[in-house]
């Protein structure tokens, strides 16, 4: 041993001995077992430690190679399980300080490219130090090495985060050793004791650093390439490390008296508690300042980005650190004014020279965050700063005004976000420059960038609202006005009123006083009274002027509240007055132009809109007044004339006329506005003479030459006069038309409202019919999509019958003009074209003119179904005829006349000619066609559908469909079409047949002539089939045929099985027509049966087919046997075999292998009738096939292969079916039940992971309870019920351990004690059974859970509970403490759950937890209804609401409900109750329960208490 012990140190201690080998040695020294070195661990750190000593120190000379070693073998010690093991035993050992150091000089190489060795080892090498609680003292009991380490790390990070377009990723151990040392950095600077040392040492070496890194952090494009786990994790953690350091360094409490020393006033330092001078920090404001404007980086644009980010983090942790408890306002403050200088602004906030003009915007970024800093602190207090400071702070902020008005950047968002925060500090902030802000915000602002826009609009509108609130608007439109008078360049200004603006304008005006807004208007009228003298001069100024003013003028009018008798008469005389002022200056307006020549086309374009606007406003306001106020009198006179209208309408034409100048947008959409104020006046005459005039007007505003010019479909208009131009004038219109259109319909003619309805489809086709747009601004396409979903056009009939014959027109319109004359002639015939001696037979005289044509049509159309015409068509035709059917589609059928309906109907009808297979073989889009064709007809159904009858018998319209499909399988159109598409059609034609049918037996529509005929050719048409299936063998177009027979004899049968018992001779026509049904049904549905290459979807149709086949049967039995317990009603089934062997067929595929769910809906409704046919004709297995069934049913429940979401959709045919086995069942056969379910519901099985047997029994439980039971069955079922109550709460027990099984298995079974409660309140009288199940309602959990299964389960618990309240008050009342706790567990669940949104969380997520918060608030309504048992614990109630709402933050929509919820128990609550809370509460709880109270006073108690203190 000693020459092991002696060989190894003297060697590696050899200068002869070559690196290399030493390295060798020490690797092996510190792995063998058989080195036996004393103190081997110290010796061997303490070697390798010199070794990089000497080699950085330039002692020794040694390879890159063997370097490289040095570090990887310290790597290997400080992460060897060997010295962990010797480090827990207790054992001393100590690092040389001048690796720490080494480590430190190697991360700063790596920052600038230079360093030699894997800069991953270094770090690996740091992070095992740093780990590790002995070694980590190296730094820890070395603070400035460890802040030279956390620096230099900070270089490092913030090197490769500056490389953010190369090709290398961020290093992932880069960032994770910098977390480390941030949190070793945060520790030792919590235990340092001199807080000033804290502070110089960061604001020396760490502001910098960690003030860049935070930037780049943030404001990195994080991308893909970026490892996740910085992206998501760290990013975050290190960032809010960073804001923790500083906070604690830079204000610490202990810095307080240094600040304040250093920023407040003299006169606010008296009262201050003097600290020594030795002791206090000097300056740290300078210092911090000088810090932060020292330049370190080169790059000019990111060292402002940085100075700016950073000043706003250190306002704000300023903020929290001082002001927490609302104190040291005004020394945060003086603070804020001292950093500001740090954005290069001056002590009296002007721009330094130095300063940047390409830097406002991330300045302006910065003032905005310090500006609501100090809004969101309430730093500033009016009352306190003008009565104690001498205004300082107002002085302050008037400086900050100045500035950004001085240096105006309209172009920046944050510059209008910065006044907006002064005007919520002190509106008087901006009230000395508020001509300026005006001018700058709202006149003259020519920027139109949206976001831009939307910033200035937001501040026009605040500023609106201010002023209004202050009952001030009168001066603020002093203002506006003034500004609006000076000289600009009018042209270049941009709409004075904008959509948001006007809104905003609008709901301040209906909230100020009316005499205000009288104010308001005569203001505007006296300048524009005074702008009349400049109109001589004809300049445009004048002109641009006075139009901008009446703009106004009409936007306030408009907003007025409208007189009516309860008006105060003064508001009416001064009404009165300033609508005489207005109409006095409208006619010194038109007085001063007559003889003046229009030469300018500027100045003469915006005197007739000035003209026609005030004239519009006017009549308008004078004609509601005069209909609403019998106080008010029009200055004009008679209520009546209209004459004054043409004469102002004239005048200006005549002004038109004198310079030979046409009529502008805007004047043209005026003068439309005012011939429906003509109109308007005219129809409340009630003169004879005045048809004439109407037809005219309507025609005049119409005027259908002008729509079709120009007229952009996608051409979007903000609703605003002064918007309107030669390109939105047309959306102008087309809105001044459809909104109108109840008004002018009447007397529009018929080319007019065809050319309407023309323009309404050709719009819709033309845009995105199917797509769902939320739009504020309205455009054509938008507009008449509106109007076609909208009840006034049900109301319009003229207008509707000119969309439907236009939609017919542009169906024919779409085939070929040869085709379509061939196919139909008679559509192209008028009522008078058609000849009436055609058809001389008796009383066709009196079948008029259009009835005739419809039949003719109807006649032709059949005929060319029976001769087999097809009629081709192009892809884009099947396109627009799509499009054309969702436009029909959205029509209301009852609206439509009786000849407008069948032309439709056949229109469509023929379409189904009209497809065909294509060459190609893609014959999708026709087949999709034709399920639309279908689907469209059967929603006509629903209308007029018995109008048709009269012009084609039912009959022939069920021969004729089925026919065109023959026609269609013939010409090969369904050859290569997918299956699952070719089903999809067959539903549809189902559907349409069905309703045919339904529709000629409730009609009772030649019921027997009808259905006896279609049966037949159903017959006739089987017989072919069968023949040709047998022939040519079952080629995929003879399957296809024979599906659809078995569909429409299905549908048949089912449509008559429907009608039975409503007519005896019916029933007998009924019974015939099902045997024949039945008869030809049964070889052809045995030949699909043995079909081997049978798909799942085929397998479903056959199910419901023989399903159909069954029922059928029994209902011929049940109608000739009158009774189904007559013996004679087994010889009335003649297919039992092929039924039986079916039932046998499906009882075996219906669990083998994964199944769709259609075929197993199908399946178990199959075996509900199965089930019956063998109980009516009592066949001598019906023990067995019970059992069988009830195997079978519960070994589909057991199947692995079905999710829980297949097993709910399964539950009702499963009731189904079950209630059709228990309905007539034996007291043995419901023992075999019960016995199931002893054997399926033992707890056990959960954890032998046999779960699914367990959920198949708690589901037949559930839907057993909902069945119908005979009296003895029920009794016996109801006795065991308790003991299941029991089982079902130990298989609750059991699954609330297993996290997975919440919805697999709790939450069923929670449904299933809810039901049992629920259908059992009558047989369950133990309230042990109710207080067993509160009490297993404790395990269910709700932690830890998708958003889907917290829904689930949240709601189960809730219906559990809800059952109990409602179905065992009294039960509940006794157990309220254990009722309450339980749902204490969902209010607090919710709270936690719906706490403020997290980022990337799903809409639906959203959505589940409102659902939740729903459930609590009804569960709190319904406490309150049982109030009389819980009069005692509401304030108990309260109490943990308001303990747990304190400790988060709700969303506002979950918030709302909960709210709404405890505001019913308050109800409850009475003083003494609430006097508990105030004494009992702690504070934090106190303050957010007396906000909740004082919303429950001012909101809730009011409105259900009313006048009640008022009444004796």
């Amino acid at each position: 041993m000693a020459t092991i012990y002696s060989g190894i140190h003297v060697k590696l201690k050899s200068p002869h001995t070559p690196w290399s080998d030493k390295l060798k040695l020490a690797r092996f020294a510190w792995v063998s077992t058989q080195c036996l070195l004393p103190n081997k661990e110290q010796v061997l750190l303490n070697w390798v430690s010199h070794a990089l000593c000497c080699c950085y120190n330039k002692k020794v000379p040694i390879a890159l190679e063997v370097v490289e070693g040095l570090w990887t073998y310290l790597d290997e010690i400080l992460h060897s399980k060997k010295l962990y093991n010797v480090l827990k035993q207790g054992k001393t050992i100590t690092l040389n300080p001048s690796v720490a150091q080494i480590i430190n000089e190697r991360i700063l190489e790596s920052t600038s490219g230079t360093l030699s060795v894997s800069l991953s080892i270094i770090l690996s090498c740091c992070h095992g130090l740093l780990t590790s609680p002995v070694l980590s003292v190296t730094y820890t009991a070395r603070y400035e090495l460890l802040v030279k380490l956390l620096a230099n790390l900070c270089g490092l990070a913030c090197f490769q985060l500056k490389q953010q377009g190369s090709a290398e990723s961020l290093v992932l151990k880069v960032f994770e050793v910098l977390f480390l040392v941030l949190n070793t950095y945060r520790t030792v600077q919590r235990q340092q004791g001199n807080t000033n040392r804290v502070f110089m040492q960061v604001t020396e070496h760490l502001l910098q650093p960690l003030c860049l890194l935070k930037h780049l952090l943030t404001t990195r494009q994080w991308t893909e390439k970026d490892d996740m786990r910085i992206r998501q994790h760290l990013n975050k953690d290190i960032r809010s490390k960073v804001d923790t350091i500083l906070q604690s360094a830079l204000f610490s409490p202990d810095h307080l008296p240094a600040y304040k020393e250093e920023v407040l006033p003299s006169e606010q330092k008296s009262g201050a508690r003097k600290e020594p001078k030795g002791k206090l920090l000097l300056c740290p404001v300078s210092t911090i300042v000088s810090k932060l404007v020292h330049r370190y980086e080169d790059d000019e644009a990111l060292f402002y980005a940085v100075r700016s980010n950073s000043l706003s983090l250190i306002i704000k942790l300023a903020l929290d650190s001082f002001c927490k408890r609302g104190e040291n306002k005004l020394l945060f403050f003086h603070l804020m004014t001292k950093l500001i200088t740090v954005l290069e602004f001056t002590e009296d906030l002007s721009t330094k020279e130095t300063f940047n003009v390409a830097n406002w915007s991330l300045a302006l970024l910065a003032l905005e965050n310090i500006l609501n800093h100090c809004l969101a602190g309430d730093i500033y207090n009016v009352a306190a700063d003008r009565m104690h400071h001498r205004e300082v702070q107002f002085n302050f902020y008037r400086k900050v005004a100045q500035l950004l008005l001085n240096n105006a950047q309209t172009g920046i968002p944050a510059w209008y976000r910065c006044l907006r925060t002064l005007l919520a500090l002190n509106h008087h902030i901006l009230v000395p420059d508020l001509d300026d802000l005006v001018s700058s915000v709202w006149v003259d602002a020519v920027n139109m960038e949206l976001r831009v826009k939307k910033a200035r609009e937001t501040l026009v509108c605040e500023v609106l609202q201010t002023y209004s609130k202050l009952r001030q608007l009168p001066k603020l439109f002093e203002e506006l006005v003034d500004v609006i008078g000076r000289p600009a360049a009018y042209e270049l200004r941009q709409a004075l009123l904008p959509q948001a603006v006007q809104k905003s304008l609008s709901q301040c005006l209906l909230n100020s006083p009316a005499s205000q807004n009288l104010e308001i208007c005569m203001f505007i009228l006296e300048h524009m009274q005074n702008e009349l003298p400049y109109l001589e001069k004809t300049t445009d100024a004048s002109a641009q002027k006075l139009f901008s003013l009446s703009i106004f003028l009409h936007a306030v009018i408009f907003s007025l509240k409208a007189l009516d008798n309860s008006t105060p008469v003064p508001i009416v005389r001064q009404t009165q007055s300033m609508m005489e002022k207005m109409l006095m200056f409208l006619r010194a307006l038109l007085q001063n132009l007559d003889g003046v020549v229009i030469k300018d086309s500027i100045w003469g374009e915006k005197i007739k809109e000035t003209s026609l606007l005030l004239t519009h406003t006017w009549h308008e306001t004078d004609t509601l007044f005069q209909i609403h106020c019998s106080k008010y009198t029009s200055p004009t006179g008679l209520s009546n004339d209209v004459s004054h209208i043409s004469d102002t309408i004239e005048k200006v034409l005549v002004l038109t006329g004198s310079g030979g100048l046409e009529m502008s947008p805007l004047s043209k959409l005026l003068q439309k506005h005012l011939a429906l104020h003509k109109m308007k006046k005219h129809l409340l005459v009630s003169n004879a003479n005045t048809q004439n005039i109407l037809c005219e007007t309507a025609q005049y505003v119409v005027n259908r030459q002008e729509l079709l010019i120009n007229l952009n479909m996608d051409q979007s208009w903000d609703l605003q006069l002064c918007s309107v131009n030669s390109d939105t004038y047309p959306v102008a219109c087309w809105f001044l038309i459809i909104t109108n259109l109840p008004l002018i319909a009447p007397y529009l003619s018929q080319e007019d409202a065809s050319h309407i309805a023309d323009m309404i489809l050709e719009s819709v086709l033309q845009s995105d019919f199917g797509r769902n747009t939320e739009m504020t601004d309205q455009s054509v396409s938008h507009m008449s999509r509106q109007l076609l979903e909208s009840v006034v056009l049900c109301e319009l009939p003229d207008i509707h019958s000119a969309v439907l014959t236009s939609i017919i027109k542009r169906i024919f319109g779409l085939l070929c003009a040869s085709d379509a004359h061939s196919v139909c002639p008679s559509f192209f015939k008028s009522c008078t074209e058609m000849d009436v001696s055609e058809n001389k037979e008796e009383g066709t005289a009196q079948i008029s003119p259009s009835l005739k044509r419809l039949k003719a049509m109807s006649q032709e159309i059949m005929d060319s179904v029976k001769t087999g015409i097809s009629l081709p068509m192009s892809d884009t035709q099947v396109g627009s005829l799509l499009k054309l059917i969702k436009i029909t589609n959205v029509l209301n059928p009852y609206a439509m006349s009786h000849e407008d309906y069948i032309e439709l109907f056949l229109s469509l009808f023929l379409m189904n000619l009209c497809v065909q297979h294509h060459e190609n073989g893609a014959c999708s889009a026709p087949v999709g066609l034709l399920k639309e064709l279908f689907d469209l007809l059967a929603f006509l159904a629903g209308g007029s559908f018995h109008q048709v009858l009269k012009v084609v018998h039912g009959s022939t319209l069920l021969e004729s469909t089925v026919m065109s499909l023959f026609s269609s399988l013939s010409r090969g159109l369904f050859r290569s079409v997918d299956i699952s598409v070719w089903f999809t059609l067959l539903q549809s034609v189902q559907g349409f047949i069905q309703y045919l049918i339904k529709l000629i037996i409730d009609r009772k529509s030649s019921v027997q002539i009808n259905l006896e005929k279609f049966t037949n050719f159903m017959v006739e048409k089987a017989v072919g089939v069968g023949t040709s299936f047998a022939n040519t063998g079952k080629c995929e177009e003879e399957q296809c045929l024979i599906e659809l027979h078995l569909a429409t004899l299905s549908t048949l049968c089912k449509e008559m099985m429907s009608a039975f018992q409503t007519n005896k001779n019916l029933d007998e026509t009924l019974t015939k027509q099902l045997g024949k049904a039945v008869i030809i049904m049964v070889p052809t549905i045995q030949s699909l049966m043995t079909d081997s290459a049978r798909s799942v979807i085929k397998q479903s149709f056959t199910v419901d087919v023989v399903t159909v086949m069954i029922k059928s049967e029994l209902a011929k039995a049940s109608h000739h046997t009158g009774d189904i317990a007559d013996g004679d009603a087994q010889d009335k089934l003649s297919h039992k075999e092929v039924y039986k062997n079916f039932g046998l067929q499906i009882m075996k595929e219906l669990c083998s292998a994964p199944q769709p769910m259609d075929f197993l809906i199908s399946s178990l409704h199959y075996l509900s009738a199965f089930y019956l046919a063998a109980l009516t004709t009592r066949e001598s297995d019906l023990e067995d096939l019970y059992l069988e069934i009830l195997k079978s049913i519960h070994k589909l429940l057991t199947s692995l292969w079905l999710s829980i979401s297949d097993v709910k959709e399964l539950e009702a045919p499963i009731k189904d079916l079950l209630a059709q086995l228990v309905v007539s069942c034996s007291q043995e056969q419901f023992h075999l039940l019960l016995l199931m379910f002893q054997e399926g519901l033992v707890a056990s099985k959960v954890k032998r992971g046999c779960y699914r047997e367990v959920l198949a029994t708690v589901m037949l439980i559930k839907l057993l309870a909902c069945c119908s039971l005979p009296v003895t069955c029920s009794k016996a079922f109801w006795a065991i019920v308790p003991q299941i109550i029991s089982s079902l709460v130990f298989v609750l027990r059991e699954t609330s351990e297993v996290a997975s099984l919440t919805n697999a298995l709790t939450v069923p079974v929670v449904d299933t004690l809810t039901t049992l409660l629920r259908q059992g309140d009558s047989w369950l009288s133990s309230p042990h059974n109710v207080i067993l199940v509160l009490g297993a309602l404790h395990f269910v959990p709700l932690e830890n859970q998708s958003m889907e299964d917290y829904h689930s389960t949240f709601q189960a618990i809730h219906e559990a509970l809800f059952a109990i309240i409602l179905c065992y008050p009294k039960v509940m009342l006794k157990s309220a403490p254990t009722f309450l706790n339980c749902f204490y567990r969902l209010v607090t669940s919710i709270m936690h759950e719906g706490k403020q949104k997290v980022m990337n969380e799903r809409e639906s997520d959203s959505e589940h937890l409102l659902k939740c918060a729903r459930l609590v608030e009804r569960m709190y309504t319904h406490i309150n209804k049982t109030a009389e048992g819980f009069t005692i614990l509401s304030s108990f109630i309260v109490a943990q609401y308001v303990n747990e709402l304190q400790k988060v933050t709700l969303r506002p929509e979950i918030k709302a409900h909960l709210t709404e919820g405890i505001y019913c128990i308050l109800d409850q609550c009475i003083e003494n109750d609430i006097k508990f809370l105030n004494r009992t509460l702690q504070k934090g709880v106190k303050e957010v329960f007396d906000e909740l109270y004082k919303n429950y006073t001012h909101y809730h108690k009011s409105q259900w208490q009313g006048e009640e203190k008022y009444t004796a």
